[in-house]
């Protein structure tokens, strides 16, 4: 290993979608090989109420969005009904940088974003930012769980707006890597492909022999709760912030 290619010759596996090409760029110049295999993917849901949702958005005094997938869903439906962010007067509070930039490049203003990366602190977060008598939307996707919703004091209302999908395919080639022998790390980006890694993967091989990389604390504490030993995990809960974590923990080595 080279300090020019701290990952050289190591299969960095993506379990989630990557939004953007940037962290996938990173393993490349690092000397890795991306290995993009997403465990889930997300479907749209078509509801025959959907303009008449959109529209009534704002009746809402927030709109709370807490994944990119819930804002490439949204945006969908309203180009599809030919609706601009200038119509929605609800203010707007995302989990996460991409999430809200996802949001941004559809002229949409932030109004709220929690210094952590995560639906717990969110919860603990907002009150600084909006009065308990505010109403919210939270655009959500089937598998999204209550915290939102639970931990307001806010009335809140839900839009189950995507739903999650199984790829098979990508979890049966991620299997055949980690039982050759190369070098993987592997990146959950979620509970949700956490779960699906336990109960097609490592229910044969464990979470040994190779590098467990997790975006943010719920995702962590899902795999050490099944018994997973995390070896990286950044500060701030983005996919090339796992890159450059992982490249200080193979300095490591």
């Amino acid at each position: 290993m080279s300090k020019q290619l701290p990952l050289h010759g190591e299969y960095v596996i993506f379990t989630g979608i990557p939004r953007s090409t940037e962290a996938v760029d990173l393993t490349t110049q690092f000397g890795a090989k991306p290995v993009i295999a997403p465990f889930i993917s997300t479907k749209d849901i078509d509801g025959q109420d959907d303009e008449k949702k959109l529209r009534t958005c704002n009746n809402y005094d927030w709109l709370i969005f807490t994944s990119q997938s819930s804002v490439n869903a949204f945006i969908a439906k309203m180009k599809h009904f030919q609706l601009k962010s200038s119509f929605f007067q609800s203010k707007i509070a995302v989990v996460g940088s991409q999430t809200a930039s996802a949001m941004e490049n559809e002229g949409f203003i932030i109004e709220f974003t929690p210094t952590i990366y995560s639906a717990d602190v969110f919860v603990k977060e907002f009150p600084a930012v909006s009065a308990s008598s505010e109403t919210c939307l939270f655009v959500r996707g089937n598998l999204a769980k209550n915290t939102i919703t639970d931990g307001l004091l806010n009335e809140v209302d839900e839009w189950t707006i995507y739903e999650t999908v199984i790829e098979k395919e990508n979890t049966e080639q991620v299997r055949s890597l980690l039982k050759s022998d190369v070098h993987c790390s592997v990146i959950f980006s979620s509970p949700s492909t956490v779960e699906e890694f336990d109960k097609t993967i490592a229910s044969d091989i464990g979470y040994n022999g190779f590098t467990v990389c997790a975006i943010g604390h719920i995702t962590r504490n899902h795999l050490q709760l099944l018994g997973a030993t995390v070896h990286v995990m950044p500060d701030t809960y983005t996919l090339t912030e796992v890159v450059h974590e992982l490249v200080k923990w193979k300095g490591r080595e």
